[in-house]
Protein backbone atom coordinates (compact mmCIF):
# COMPACT_ATOMS: atom_id res chain seq x y z
CA UNK A 1 0.00 0.00 0.00
CA UNK A 2 1.18 3.34 -1.12
CA UNK A 3 2.49 6.27 1.69
CA UNK A 4 1.15 9.53 2.16
CA UNK A 5 4.48 11.66 2.76
CA UNK A 6 3.02 15.82 3.59
CA UNK A 7 5.06 18.74 3.63
CA UNK A 8 3.47 22.31 4.60
CA UNK A 9 4.89 25.56 3.18
CA UNK A 10 3.75 28.57 3.34
CA UNK A 11 4.48 30.38 -0.34
CA UNK A 12 3.53 29.12 -4.29
CA UNK A 13 7.68 29.16 -4.48
CA UNK A 14 8.07 26.76 -1.67
CA UNK A 15 5.43 24.25 -3.22
CA UNK A 16 7.14 24.67 -6.13
CA UNK A 17 10.33 23.95 -4.42
CA UNK A 18 8.64 21.46 -2.59
CA UNK A 19 7.34 19.42 -5.75
CA UNK A 20 10.79 19.50 -7.41
CA UNK A 21 12.43 17.90 -5.07
CA UNK A 22 10.02 15.10 -5.25
CA UNK A 23 10.20 15.25 -8.83
CA UNK A 24 14.10 14.84 -8.51
CA UNK A 25 13.50 11.61 -6.15
CA UNK A 26 11.60 10.08 -9.91
CA UNK A 27 8.03 10.69 -8.99
CA UNK A 28 6.24 13.22 -11.68
CA UNK A 29 4.75 16.41 -11.87
CA UNK A 30 1.39 14.14 -11.69
CA UNK A 31 1.95 12.46 -8.61
CA UNK A 32 2.57 15.94 -6.53
CA UNK A 33 -0.93 16.63 -4.59
CA UNK A 34 -1.76 20.10 -2.88
CA UNK A 35 -4.20 21.01 -0.77
CA UNK A 36 -4.92 24.56 0.58
CA UNK A 37 -7.50 26.82 1.77
CA UNK A 38 -9.61 28.29 -1.40
CA UNK A 39 -8.40 32.19 -0.09
CA UNK A 40 -4.60 30.75 -0.15
CA UNK A 41 -4.88 29.62 -3.79
CA UNK A 42 -6.44 32.96 -4.53
CA UNK A 43 -3.25 34.62 -2.56
CA UNK A 44 -1.05 32.16 -4.31
CA UNK A 45 -1.92 30.98 -7.91
CA UNK A 46 -4.06 33.58 -8.57
CA UNK A 47 -3.93 34.37 -12.38
CA UNK A 48 -5.81 37.05 -14.47
CA UNK A 49 -8.92 36.08 -15.62
CA UNK A 50 -8.85 34.55 -19.20
CA UNK A 51 -5.02 33.57 -19.07
CA UNK A 52 -3.44 30.27 -18.81
CA UNK A 53 -1.23 29.76 -15.82
CA UNK A 54 2.44 29.86 -16.26
CA UNK A 55 3.12 26.53 -15.26
CA UNK A 56 1.29 23.37 -15.19
CA UNK A 57 1.28 23.44 -11.40
CA UNK A 58 -1.15 26.43 -11.77
CA UNK A 59 -3.13 24.80 -14.35
CA UNK A 60 -3.39 22.02 -12.00
CA UNK A 61 -4.27 24.60 -9.12
CA UNK A 62 -6.60 26.21 -11.48
CA UNK A 63 -8.35 22.66 -12.17
CA UNK A 64 -8.21 21.80 -8.80
CA UNK A 65 -11.74 20.38 -6.83
CA UNK A 66 -13.20 22.50 -4.31
CA UNK A 67 -14.89 21.01 -1.44
CA UNK A 68 -17.34 24.05 -0.39
CA UNK A 69 -18.81 21.86 2.87
CA UNK A 70 -14.86 21.78 3.95
CA UNK A 71 -13.39 25.25 2.77
CA UNK A 72 -10.52 23.66 0.75
CA UNK A 73 -9.15 23.29 -2.43
CA UNK A 74 -7.34 19.79 -3.77
CA UNK A 75 -5.38 19.11 -6.53
CA UNK A 76 -3.63 15.77 -7.53
CA UNK A 77 -3.88 12.28 -6.66
CA UNK A 78 -5.02 13.13 -2.66
CA UNK A 79 -8.03 14.29 -4.67
CA UNK A 80 -9.37 10.48 -4.60
CA UNK A 81 -8.91 10.34 -0.82
CA UNK A 82 -10.33 13.43 -0.05
CA UNK A 83 -13.38 12.49 -2.25
CA UNK A 84 -13.94 9.13 -0.88
CA UNK A 85 -13.42 10.69 2.88
CA UNK A 86 -16.84 13.25 1.89
CA UNK A 87 -18.53 10.08 0.45
CA UNK A 88 -17.60 7.68 3.34
CA UNK A 89 -19.46 10.95 5.03
CA UNK A 90 -16.27 12.09 7.56
CA UNK A 91 -16.96 15.26 9.09
CA UNK A 92 -14.42 16.14 10.95
CA UNK A 93 -12.55 18.49 8.29
CA UNK A 94 -9.51 17.75 6.90
CA UNK A 95 -8.11 16.28 10.36
CA UNK A 96 -10.34 13.34 10.12
CA UNK A 97 -9.55 13.20 6.28
CA UNK A 98 -5.88 12.62 7.43
CA UNK A 99 -6.39 10.55 9.86
CA UNK A 100 -8.09 8.06 7.58
CA UNK A 101 -5.35 7.71 5.61
CA UNK A 102 -2.95 7.03 8.06
CA UNK A 103 -1.52 10.04 8.83
CA UNK A 104 -0.74 10.44 12.95
CA UNK A 105 -3.12 12.46 14.62
CA UNK A 106 -0.36 14.96 16.37
CA UNK A 107 0.48 15.34 12.36
CA UNK A 108 -2.96 15.79 10.66
CA UNK A 109 -4.00 18.43 13.66
CA UNK A 110 -0.80 20.22 13.20
CA UNK A 111 -1.53 20.14 8.99
CA UNK A 112 -5.31 21.20 9.70
CA UNK A 113 -4.15 23.93 11.91
CA UNK A 114 -1.27 25.20 9.30
CA UNK A 115 -3.97 24.94 6.63
CA UNK A 116 -6.47 26.99 8.01
CA UNK A 117 -3.54 29.91 8.33
CA UNK A 118 -2.70 29.51 4.90
CA UNK A 119 -0.69 27.13 4.39
CA UNK A 120 -0.22 24.75 1.77
CA UNK A 121 -0.07 21.08 2.05
CA UNK A 122 2.42 19.48 -0.55
CA UNK A 123 1.90 15.48 -1.09
CA UNK A 124 3.00 12.39 -2.75
CA UNK A 125 1.96 8.54 -2.23
CA UNK A 126 5.45 7.12 -1.89
CA UNK A 127 5.84 3.81 -3.67
CA UNK A 128 7.35 1.69 -1.12
CA UNK A 129 9.08 2.37 2.46
CA UNK A 130 12.53 2.91 1.14
CA UNK A 131 10.79 5.96 -0.88
CA UNK A 132 9.24 6.91 1.83
CA UNK A 133 11.71 7.65 3.86
CA UNK A 134 13.88 9.56 1.05
CA UNK A 135 10.69 11.66 0.65
CA UNK A 136 9.91 12.50 4.23
CA UNK A 137 13.89 13.65 4.25
CA UNK A 138 13.05 15.70 0.76
CA UNK A 139 10.43 17.31 2.20
CA UNK A 140 12.34 17.85 5.85
CA UNK A 141 13.54 21.99 5.37
CA UNK A 142 13.03 24.84 7.57
CA UNK A 143 9.73 25.35 7.11
CA UNK A 144 8.48 22.24 6.04
CA UNK A 145 6.76 19.80 8.15
CA UNK A 146 6.70 16.42 6.90
CA UNK A 147 5.50 12.86 7.96
CA UNK A 148 5.35 8.81 6.91
CA UNK A 149 2.56 7.79 7.27
CA UNK A 150 1.74 4.80 9.37
CA UNK A 151 4.59 5.15 11.24
CA UNK A 152 4.56 4.55 15.01
CA UNK A 153 5.77 7.19 17.33
CA UNK A 154 9.21 5.84 18.25
CA UNK A 155 10.07 4.88 14.17
CA UNK A 156 8.35 7.97 12.53
CA UNK A 157 11.92 9.69 11.50
CA UNK A 158 13.77 6.52 11.00
CA UNK A 159 14.96 5.91 7.46
CA UNK A 160 14.51 2.20 5.56
CA UNK A 161 17.28 1.99 2.80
Amino acid sequence: MAKLVIGLVQTRDEAEAAAERIIDCGYTRQDVSLLMTDATRHRCFRVPDGTPPAHTFGAAVAMSAVIPDLGFVVAGPLAAVVASAVGAGLTGGLREILISADVPKHWAERYERGVKQGGILVSVFAHNERDAGVLHLVLDDPGIYAVRAAATERDAYRIHL
